[in-house]
């Protein structure tokens, strides 16, 4: 029965019968197997060890999946004969913030997490909530809020899309005195959780929290019964989120700052990420296995490079660059900056 719950597009609805909330659900699904997701539903549900915690494996790399990245990479090389017959191009990110930003942060004075969950171990490893919060999460939104800071003009009303609990918004608030922030997500708990963060930190009457999917809001928007928006933000929107709201920032001209995470998810059908368009169904996903491969952190991030690239192909006359930040804060690192006029 756990198992054909979690395979529903609304599998967090059903948080409160496994004894948890929808957040805590949503990130121990999207961060472990299935045999370590099930049993830990198990755990909570009965309140005892479903079976022996599963022998730590490193994630094995097939053949197949690399002979596939191989080709990839050699199908979208520039030589010294010129670019490939390929429609798409291998890209190298730039590193604009590194050798500038410090992201020795102080502890928040509000802390943006569950009643009695900060010393809980978060879906992410080894650190706990807080310790996650306070040296990756808040770390990636300090990256944001200074790669905002080097565009030219200034927005002056945000999307954040996948916004949940408000992190990343928040922070756009208080940095950014004039601006406007709308945060879409479909996690109830997440965004009620998010509206009362934005009030503890003063800035909930320039924050407005939409619990909607994305594609109902698109076409909300596209009504006119949204407001008009002119910077488009994801900070790990999984899978197919990150390419619905790169969708929408190039048809509608807006700037965009994108930073893709699990990249093999697919809630969003029957949309089709344009990049699809570069590759087969069998390129695509041992693709974006590859990218989720930490123990394997060059292949990983190899395999990054070249679905961002292809990403970035598909959306060429947004002038995109690929840029990337510290793997210390995140291990999906490589984010899609657009503009029409990048500085």
């Amino acid at each position: 029965m756990i198992k054909e719950i979690l395979v529903l597009p609304n599998y967090f609805s059903f948080a409160s019968t496994m004894s948890m909330d929808e957040e805590e659900l949503q990130l121990l699904v999207e961060e472990n197997t299935k045999k370590i997701v099930v049993n830990s539903i198990i755990e909570k549900i009965t309140g005892k060890r479903a079976k022996a915690l599963p022998r730590y494996r490193p994630g094995r790399i097939k053949r197949s999946d690399m002979d596939i990245l191989e080709n990839k990479e050699a199908e979208g090389t520039v030589d010294d004969n010129g670019p490939t017959q390929s429609s798409w191009m291998l890209c190298q990110p730039c590193q604009p913030l590194n050798n500038t930003i410090s992201f020795d942060r102080k502890k928040e004075s509000v802390v943006n997490l569950p009643d009695g969950a900060n010393d809980l171990v978060s879906a992410h490893g080894k650190l706990t909530r807080s310790e996650y919060l306070e040296t990756k999460k808040n770390n990636q939104a300090t990256w944001f809020i200074e790669r905002i800071k080097q565009f030219e003009k200034l927005p002056t009303r945000f999307l954040d899309v996948g916004g949940g609990r408000g992190d990343l918004a928040v922070q756009i608030a208080l940095h950014f005195p004039e601006a406007l922030v709308v945060v879409v997500d479909n996690n109830e708990s997440s965004v009620l959780a998010g509206r009362e963060y934005a009030a503890k930190c003063g800035v909930e009457n320039r924050i407005e929290f939409c619990c909607v999917n994305f594609s109902d809001y698109m076409e909300e928007y596209d009504a006119g019964c949204q407001g008009c928006v002119d910077f488009v933000l994801a900070l790990h929107a999984c899978g197919d989120l990150s390419d619905m709201a790169l969708s929408f920032a190039s048809s509608r001209q807006c700037n965009f700052i994108i930073c893709p995470c699990c990249y093999p998810k697919r809630y969003l059908a029957p949309f089709v990420p344009h990049w699809h368009g570069f590759c087969t169904d069998r390129e695509r996903d041992s693709l974006s296995r590859l990218v989720e491969l930490d123990d394997h952190r060059e292949v990983s991030r190899r395999a990054m490079l070249v679905v961002n690239s292809m990403r970035k192909t598909a959306f060429e006359k947004q002038n995109v660059e690929l840029e990337e930040f510290d793997d210390k804060i995140s291990k999906r690192n490589i984010a899609l900056v657009g503009a029409g006029c990048l500085s």
